[in-house]
């Protein structure tokens, strides 16, 4: 069988993975992303462990993600691996894709052994600055996007891979040579601090009214996770009274609210909150390379 480097267009080829056929080898493996990056393709019939440990490599080193442990990646090798044989054509100039494939017969002398496996359902984390988790002060470098308690809309949130806690991000803030807008990610109608909406309450029954300690929206649900007093003591230290510049301010919002639900004094985690903020604006910067003396 012709390798694909000596091949002519149309002729019948052997993939080796070789960077010109556009793989990566991840612990030795040959990989490629097929379509819109919604499966891998491996040379050669893979085993479960190998078929995890590419997957996953896969989503750090190229696009620089880490994958959620849920019910899709247990899925992985019971339904979206299989093991096929197909045969390869080298495409030619005017072509797409440098090679294109089609299933075969395992009888087939020109046919290749690869594993193919679907990453389309997976979930990602993204790895950022480090933080320590509040609850069990474990290390955790990766987020999610997703919604929380403390502000309408969504941000980015750390999971503890220990403890299970999730506690929003203290984003580092980087230089923007474009003035970002100020706006309020709450609807007009809608809870401040969840994404409860009248037609979409959070729990049945669930009011939503002009909450005077706030001066914001608040939802009866959200409105009872606080006494006054602790209520009192969160807009002394400015929540909800700022607009999102750069997602800095609604994620300090969901981080006091998410601190005062573990009793933990408004005054004190707006402290941590700076202390957190300049902890990873320094962790963001880049280190100066040594000079060659």
């Amino acid at each position: 069988m012709t390798e694909f480097t000596q091949a002519l267009p149309g002729q019948q080829v052997t993939l080796a993975g070789t960077t010109e056929e556009g793989f990566e080898t991840l612990y030795g493996v040959p990989v490629v992303a097929l379509g819109q990056d919604d499966r891998l393709m491996a040379l050669g019939h893979l085993t479960d462990r190998a078929a995890l440990a590419v997957t996953t490599a896969y989503h750090r080193r190229v696009w620089g993600y880490r994958i959620l442990p849920n019910r899709e990646l247990a899925r992985l090798t019971r339904s979206g691996t299989q093991r096929s044989h197909i045969t390869v054509t080298k495409g030619g100039q005017d072509d797409d894709y440098p090679w294109q494939f089609e299933d075969a017969d395992p009888d087939d002398p020109t046919a290749q052994t690869v594993t193919l496996i679907t990453i389309e359902w997976l979930d990602h984390e993204d790895i950022t600055t480090r933080s320590t988790c509040p609850a069990c002060a474990r290390a955790s470098w990766s987020t999610s996007l997703t919604t929380g308690p403390g502000r309408a809309g969504w941000g980015r949130y750390h999971r503890c891979l220990y403890c299970g806690h999730r506690w929003p991000t203290a984003p580092a803030p980087h230089p923007s040579l474009t003035k970002n807008r100020r706006w309020n990610p709450a609807r007009p109608d809608g809870c401040f601090a969840c994404a409860c909406l009248p037609h979409y309450p959070c729990t049945d029954g669930c009011a939503i009214g002009h909450d005077p300690l706030t001066g914001q929206q608040m939802c009866a649900t959200c409105r009872s996770q606080h006494t006054d007093d602790i209520w009192k003591q969160m807009v002394a230290v400015a929540y909800g009274t700022a607009t999102t510049f750069d997602y800095l301010d609604d994620q300090r919002d969901r981080w006091l609210y998410s601190e005062a639900l573990r009793g933990i004094p408004p005054a004190q985690a707006a402290r941590t909150w700076q202390q957190r903020l300049a902890l990873a604006s320094r962790q963001a910067t880049p280190r100066s390379q040594p000079t060659a003396s």
